[in-house]
């Protein structure tokens, strides 16, 4: 529960969500996001209802979960090869050529793999009931994301909130840029204000 109400929060406050200002607060006396943690209790209530009502709807919730996950993680790599390999910035660490090459296309074809058997059904013969529906529920996630970004994120979204510490310009403050093509600017004491870029 805290670290789903944390990131709940953390989505809220980047302007990604339904409603992210209502998300977004901070309780003043407990010092913590109660609205982000009140709607991840109701979330976790409602899919544990839909496991006493059909287990195999909960096992396609699951499963469909550990798509996702799988497929968020193919994606930094997946764009990093098809950019090149060129658009990440100097770094203590980078792997060689080939070698940087061959571990990206390994992770990516070892998700695309993965997320294939994912999507079996987990016994034969199948049947109505055993059946994985695994698919259904990532299509549902992906068209209610789909429809969220077009309907609300893409105004709504800055992306990441990085404070600066230390940096910037002589007075402590940088600017940095946000999903939507706007953008944040940030002071070292943490103090935050929007800025149209």
């Amino acid at each position: 529960m805290t670290t789903s109400s944390r990131m709940t929060y953390a989505f809220a406050r980047d302007g990604g969500l339904p409603a992210s200002r209502f998300f977004a607060k901070v309780h003043s006396k407990h010092e913590m996001p109660l609205n982000a943690l009140v709607l991840t209790v109701v979330l976790v209530v409602i899919f544990g209802c839909i496991f006493l009502g059909s287990s195999s709807a909960f096992n396609a919730i699951i499963s469909a979960s550990v798509v996702a996950l799988g497929v968020s993680y193919a994606i930094p790599p997946a764009i990093n090869c098809l950019r090149g390999r060129k658009m990440l910035p100097p770094r203590p660490f980078v792997l060689p050529g080939p070698l940087g090459w061959m571990c990206n296309l390994l992770g990516i074809a070892y998700v695309i793999v993965t997320t294939v058997l994912f999507l079996f059904p987990p016994t034969l013969p199948v049947t109505g009931s055993n059946m994985n529906y695994c698919i259904v529920a990532f299509f549902i996630v992906i068209v209610v994301s789909v429809v969220q970004w077009f309907a609300d994120g893409r105004k709504n979204y800055k992306g990441p909130v990085v404070e600066l510490v230390g940096g910037g310009d002589e007075d402590g403050v940088g600017v940095v840029g946000g999903g939507g093509g706007g953008g944040a600017v940030y002071a070292a004491d943490g103090e935050v204000n929007d800025k149209e870029g």
